[in-house]
This record gives structure tokens, sequence and C-alpha cells, in this order.
């Protein structure tokens, strides 16, 4: 817990397994967000409390689940990391996603291409 509030700035690489976060990174944030520490209950509800702070998420996927695409609605992983960090006050975020790693060698070496390029975007802008 204080290792994560000491920091300014988060960097994680996240898989998709099962259109969601992995069991054990589940088990992280289940030992991070706590009343008290990363949000409160106020009088108009749930108050995240670390604030100012930047998000870098680096997420792949085997398959593509892009806003538009058919599976779009079974992307429970970006949106769950939107909701959880920002439900601790960090809104600053950036998601970086490599897809498509299991839908042929063209597409994964150009989504591998694209995301390692805005890898090294992020981090010289940041």
């Amino acid at each position: 817990m204080e290792e994560f509030l000491a920091a300014d700035r988060y960097v994680f690489a996240i898989p998709m397994y099962n259109l969601t976060i992995p069991a054990v990174f589940k088990a992280y944030l289940d030992q991070i967000v706590r009343v008290g520490k990363t949000f409160t209950v106020g009088a108009n509800g749930y108050e995240g409390l670390v604030m100012g702070k930047k998000l870098l998420v680096i997420t792949s996927q085997g398959g593509v689940f892009k806003p538009g695409t058919p599976a779009a609605a079974y992307n429970f992983h970006e949106p769950y990391l939107r909701a959880i960090f920002g439900f601790m006050g960090v809104t600053d975020t950036t998601f970086i996603t490599a897809d498509g790693l299991n839908m042929g060698d063209a597409l994964r070496e150009q989504s591998l291409t694209e995301a390692h390029q805005a890898i090294k975007e992020t981090i010289a802008n940041w």
C-alpha cells in the first residue's frame, strides 16, 4: 500500500485473460483498494484519494476487442481497469494495446510494432 501511494506514476502490463484481467492482478488490486487509503465515502458518495498521478497500462489481447468490432461488447478488460483506478482517483490514464496476437503472424507483428512505437512516444512525453 505504501509503495503504491508513494509513486507518482504507475506502469502496468496486463494481459487479457478470459475477457478481463488475470486473477493475480485482481488480487493485487484487492490489496490497494482500501477505504481511508485510496478512496473514501463522503456526503457525495465515493471519492478517490489517489489524485494527480499518471497511469500507463500496456495490455495484450489474443483477439481484437476495439470499439466497433464484433467482439467489442466482450471487452471487460480496459473498462474495468479504467473504472477501478478511476474509483481510487487515478484518472490521467493511457492505454496501449497489442491486440490480435492470436490472429495470424501479420496482424501480430503489426500490432506489436504499433504498440512498441506508442510506448516509446508515451514515455518520451511523460
